[in-house]
């Protein structure tokens, strides 16, 4: 249990990281600190005022992670043999994303770099959940069972869940691109672009804006047809329907906070929910797709799970 536990508290630590970078975007303090590794104005631990806290703040909870990472490697290279190559992965990962964060220092915000920051980060903690998923205790005959009856009931709605795992991802990208190109206020107007009214009243940026303003109405479609796909065939698993509960409630929580980001002139505590709430929807349905996978008898010597345990460390 051990490395299962250590899966969690990285991919939890993860997901606040993700946002505490969303904050340090919304609140303009991506070059607060002008060295591109580890220290900020020549110290690890500066006076932490105004940009300085949320651009070192982010810092520091990114080398917590990487802590992190490094004792779930550890764990899964000397308990878990057939998970080494994921410790690698995970590592390896963790350690990229941290020179991309230097390197997007040092060029001082190029838009391509950051956005592959961004898409990296997303990337991790997605195969962090999928470290928690692989790392549950193994389970019995009877769990394997009844898994594989509740995975043959969904049918096509586990293909709705794939559809909106990439839908929200292309979506993220989008939004990266937004975000890094500075046109979240190329559009000021509601639904249209303009205050006259004017959709695509051309140029690159409100372009760009008025995309991903779109492709958020797609994912919205997207989510709530998938929601009730997996509503209508998962009858007798209960976790998986709360899931599909809370998706339509996120997804259109999203749209809001989209339209409310613009109309408030990107007003911090507004951008931040936003880009929390598409973190929450990419969490979500990446657990619903790995909830939904086949499952096989785990190699490693472990305890079979309790009845009754917690979701995450038994079959939902």
């Amino acid at each position: 249990m051990l490395e299962h536990r250590l899966a969690k508290l990285a991919a939890f630590s993860a997901f606040v990281l993700l946002v505490i970078g969303g904050t340090v975007n919304a609140t303009g303090s991506s070059l607060a600190c002008p060295e591109a590794f580890v220290v900020c104005h020549k110290s690890l631990l500066p006076e932490m005022t105004g940009g300085v806290l949320y651009e070192h703040g982010h810092r520091l909870a990114a080398m917590t992670v990487g802590f992190m990472q490094i004792a779930l490697t550890i764990a899964l290279f000397r308990r878990r043999k057939d998970l080494r190559w994921l410790g690698a992965l995970l590592l390896g990962m963790v350690l990229a994303q941290g020179l991309f964060g230097a390197i997007t220092v040092y060029f001082k915000l190029v838009w391509f770099v950051s956005t592959g920051h961004l898409l990296l980060g997303m990337s991790y903690f997605a195969m962090l959940n999928y470290a928690v998923a692989r790392t549950r205790p193994a389970p019995s005959a009877m769990e394997l069972i009844r898994h594989d009856k509740l995975c043959s009931e969904l049918g096509g709605a586990r293909t709705w869940i794939a559809i909106a795992c990439a839908a929200v991802f292309a979506q993220l990208l989008l939004g990266a691109l937004v975000r890094h190109f500075g046109a979240w206020l190329a559009c000021v107007g509601m639904p249209a672009c303009t205050p006259d009214g004017a959709w695509f009243p051309g140029g690159a940026l409100p372009t760009l804006h008025m995309i991903h303003r779109m492709f958020g109405v797609i994912v919205a479609i997207v989510t709530i047809t998938a929601a009730i796909q997996v509503w209508r065939r998962a009858t007798s698993w209960s976790q998986l329907r709360v899931l599909a509960l809370i998706a339509p409630v996120l997804v259109l929580g999203q749209v809001a906070l989209g339209v409310a980001t613009v109309l408030s002139i990107r007003a911090v505590p507004v951008t931040v929910a936003h880009f929390a709430g598409a973190t929450s929807l990419w969490a979500l349905w990446l657990t619903a797709w790995l909830w939904t996978a086949r499952r096989a008898s785990s190699p490693a010597i472990v305890a079979p799970s309790p009845v009754g345990s917690s979701v995450g460390e038994s079959i939902p």
